[in-house]
């Protein structure tokens, strides 16, 4: 019986003993649960990062490869064609040579002249600052292109007397005699300074959009020359050779906006790329225009020189559609990109000359001046962000 009653109070003090340490057990356990179920949910369950750019405050990426300053570099090799109507037409070809010799008079049947735009090289370099204050940045550039267009056209089975040549269209003489050959050349230079602020993000997960605003300062200078020479009659010759000179040059400034659209293909280092931007420029222009001819005695007169001076504003047109390829580099400390595409570049108001067409009896008129500049061509821009 005591043994029994022994075993019992020994059963009683371990029951109690182990009650006094279940609530510390227990809260051990629970412990070690949470600790074992955080540890699975790092390892199991991925980090969800907000979308870039849809939350003010995250790195975006739109430019370059971080969000901190740093500096921008750009270089442009440009291999573009250039064109005004206003000067590449600089020739009337007659073709019907019954037009004065028949008895009953003929119709004017003929085809104006003109210069075919030639491709010429250029180049546009540029620097920038990438800010850290709500990813904003600063950009200017400098483009140069140079065109140098020339021609020459001949008649060489036309014999003298013949009404079936070339004729000037900027002399209002109607008795001018045709010429069995002509030749013309035009040259255009452009220089045009960009000052650009803009700011880059992304609108979705593959669209990036970079709009910005600054000024543009454009400068085009032109000048022609044309000249006519071998005269195509039988009567005698008072016009033996006839050359003229124009020149228009325009320089002005102004605001310019404009947006970049960048489509990112997935998650490749490629994308699509479309600028377009304009301005308007409020500048001036000097034209100038002379002609002479030298005459059956040797002699190398004038025949007209007029000069005109105007203040006026030039609408101006940008687009730019190409691929891009782009990549960090060092763990991202510099960024690397390189693009390729057709630009185009527009400027209205680029033919002021003061002439007078040809069967005009008033000399000195000005020319419309709506005729505009175009160059485009292939563009292709490295650039490198540190």
């Amino acid at each position: 019986m005591k043994e029994v009653r022994y075993i019992f109070d020994e059963g009683m003090f371990m029951f109690a003993s182990f009650w006094k340490i279940m609530p510390v057990l227990t809260l051990s356990l629970g412990a070690g649960l949470d600790a074992k179920n955080e540890m699975q949910k790092k390892n199991k369950e991925p980090v969800h990062q907000p979308a870039c750019g849809l939350h003010e405050g995250e790195c975006c990426y739109a430019r370059s490869c971080k969000c901190a300053m740093g500096g921008a570099l750009e270089f442009d090799f440009l291999y573009w064609y250039a064109e005004n109507p206003g000067f590449s037409a600089y020739a009337y070809e007659q073709k019907n040579p019954y037009m004065i010799l028949a008895t009953i008079p003929q119709a004017d049947i003929g085809c104006i002249v003109r210069l075919d735009a030639k491709w010429d090289p250029g180049f546009r370099i540029g620097a920038g600052w990438n800010t850290d204050f709500d990813r904003w940045d600063v950009f200017v550039n400098w483009t140069w292109y140079k065109n140098h267009s020339t021609e020459s056209k001949s008649l060489n089975s036309l014999v003298a007397p013949s009404v079936v040549g070339f004729y000037p269209i900027t002399f209002f003489d109607n008795e001018i005699n045709p010429f069995q050959n002509t030749s013309s050349s035009w040259q255009m230079l452009h220089n045009a300074i960009d000052l650009e602020l803009g700011r880059a993000y992304y609108i979705t997960k593959t669209l990036s959009l970079r709009p910005h605003l600054g000024l543009r300062c454009g400068l085009i200078n032109q000048k022609s020359r044309t000249q006519f020479y071998n005269p195509l009659t039988s009567e005698e010759v008072i016009i033996e050779n006839y050359v003229n000179h124009a020149k228009n040059n325009y320089w002005g400034i102004g605001p310019r906006f404009g947006i970049h659209s960048q489509w990112h293909i997935a998650s490749s280092s490629w994308s699509i790329l479309a600028k377009a931007s304009t301005s308007i420029l409020l500048g001036e222009t000097k034209a100038h225009f002379r002609d002479g001819y030298i005459d059956n005695a040797g002699n190398d007169l004038t025949h007209r020189d007029f000069k005109d001076h105007v203040t006026q504003y030039v609408p101006n047109l940008q687009i730019f559609l190409g691929v891009d390829w782009g990549s960090c580099l060092d763990c991202d400390n510099y960024y690397l990109g390189v693009n390729a595409g057709w630009e185009t570049n527009i400027y209205w108001n680029q033919y002021n000359v003061p002439m007078a067409n040809q069967y005009v009896e008033v000399a000195g008129l000005p020319s419309h001046s709506s005729e505009a500049v175009t160059m485009g061509g292939l563009t292709i821009n490295f650039h490198f962000d540190y």
